[in-house]
């Protein structure tokens, strides 16, 4: 049975299981918050589980206070929350 690197970490474990192959598959991990810093400004605090900054935006700097994150958290995140991930296209 070939396992399927491309696979989530959980498919791929129970596959190498089922293979009688050692589960080496890892989850790096990867968190977001959303800071709110003024009324109209936020910045984006993005790390893996080793609490080391991980920025996934390249060209804008998610570490200091911007209005156009606040923007992102105020009217695109609730839209891609309620239109695309509840209804699975996303």
């Amino acid at each position: 049975m070939e396992i399927d690197k491309q696979a989530p970490v959980v498919a791929q474990n129970l596959l190498a299981t089922m293979a009688d192959k050692p589960d080496t598959a890892r989850y790096e991990g990867y968190a977001s918050c959303p800071l709110t810093t003024a009324r109209n400004k936020m910045l984006l605090a993005e790390f893996d589980y080793s609490m080391q900054p991980a920025p996934t935006i390249p060209f804008i700097d998610t570490t200091k206070e911007r209005k156009d994150m606040w923007y992102l958290k105020r009217y695109g995140l609730p839209a891609l929350y309620w239109n695309l991930i509840l209804t699975g296209r996303a």
